[in-house]
């Protein structure tokens, strides 16, 4: 049977090699007690993990890895007391070299009126900023480190108003639009001339009747758009499995992030499912055996049952401690370990029964 070749990027052991070496670097980022130092880190290393999200190249992914380990090592170097590396991980975050000082000066150097800095106001369309945001935000200018120039505060401020004064009059326009369409349907359905509604009778609407949108009507709203213009950075997202988590600037997980979510949420479902099964399953035996003693009846026998089901764990737990593929495998494992509890409860009510019956046996 023909199979297509995989792309190496989509093998699951290539994700699991960049997920596990993100996590590492973002544990050792989150281990500075400097909040300037931890907050680069943190900027730095998803920046650098994102800008590489769509590389196909196995040469450049190779090199990436490579630089991810390096980074790692330094990292590692600098908490354990490396006065070297400690001391460039802070210029770097200081803005005292690297990319953040390219930035500083730019931003010192920007003093032109009219033109629109990239740096100041990214001018591609919003689902281009959605899909992938400048370097510049990825990695933000701290003011407890960088000082933003007072010109360029008040630049922001001017063309946050501008955009604002400029949404507002395209929301005017199709407003007055919308009222212009109502008004001509309201005048062709006034004259019988109208197809698109046949059952309407001429005369339906007079001008008495304060048409949505005309005369000042403050009964009609108009649809207000879900975002007006970019969606919010995080937004909280609940899966059809019902797990519930949070999605940063819109970014839609991959396939099998997604399936990974699922997987450990339907886990975690039969992980409680288990758990309620062995509870109630003693409990109920316990509640009947006290109900039948409360009729008098001294030996209902239940603990019987659970002895029976005490015997069928424990030579599956034998079955499985005998076989090497079972062993190695750590669902198995897992199942066992998170299964002990409820089976030492049903291990002591078997033998409490065995004792008393021994007693009982030898009077």
């Amino acid at each position: 049977m023909f199979r297509p070749k995989i792309p190496f990027f989509h093998k699951l052991s290539h994700k699991r090699q960049i997920w596990s070496s993100y996590r590492s670097l973002l544990r050792l980022a989150h281990r500075f007690t400097d909040p300037v130092e931890r907050t680069y880190l943190h900027s730095w290393i998803r920046e650098r993990f994102h800008t590489n999200t769509f590389q196909t190249s196995p040469q450049k992914v190779a090199t990436s890895l490579s630089d991810a380990k390096w980074a790692e090592l330094v990292l590692a170097s600098a908490l354990d007391g490396n006065a070297s590396q400690q001391q460039l991980i802070s210029d770097l975050a200081y803005a005292r070299t690297g990319y953040l000082h390219t930035i500083r000066q730019r931003l010192a150097e920007f003093h032109h009126p009219t033109k629109s800095c990239q740096l100041i106001r990214d001018v591609r369309p919003s689902h281009s900023r959605r899909r992938q945001p400048h370097p510049a935000y990825r990695i933000p200018v701290d003011p407890r480190a960088i000082p933003i120039p007072p010109h360029l505060l008040a630049r922001i401020h001017d063309e946050d108003a501008r955009e604002q004064r400029r949404l507002k009059a395209l929301r005017t326009k199709q407003d007055r639009a919308r009222a212009r369409q109502i008004s001509a349907l309201a005048a062709a359905v006034n004259q019988g001339s109208c197809a698109m509604d046949s059952g309407l009778v001429p005369g339906a609407f007079m001008p008495s009747d304060s048409l949505p949108g005309i005369n000042g009507n403050p009964a009609y709203l108009p649809p207000k758009p879900k975002y007006s213009v970019d969606p919010p950075l995080v937004q909280h997202v609940r899966a059809s499995s019902g797990f519930e988590f949070l999605r940063v600037n819109s970014r839609k997980p991959s396939h099998a992030l997604s399936a990974r979510i699922a997987k450990s949420f339907r886990d975690v479902a039969k992980w409680l499912h288990r758990h309620e099964f062995f509870f109630y399953f003693t409990e109920d035996l316990k509640l009947e055996e006290e109900f039948e003693q409360r009729l008098g009846i001294e030996d209902p026998g239940y603990w019987v049952y659970a002895r029976n089901y005490r015997n069928f764990l424990r030579n599956r737990i034998r079955t499985f401690a005998q076989q090497t593929e079972s062993v190695e495998n750590p669902d198995i494992s897992r199942m066992i370990r998170e299964g002990m509890p409820e089976y030492r409860m049903l291990e002591e009510y078997v033998d409490s029964h065995d004792r008393e019956l021994d007693a009982k046996n030898k009077n």
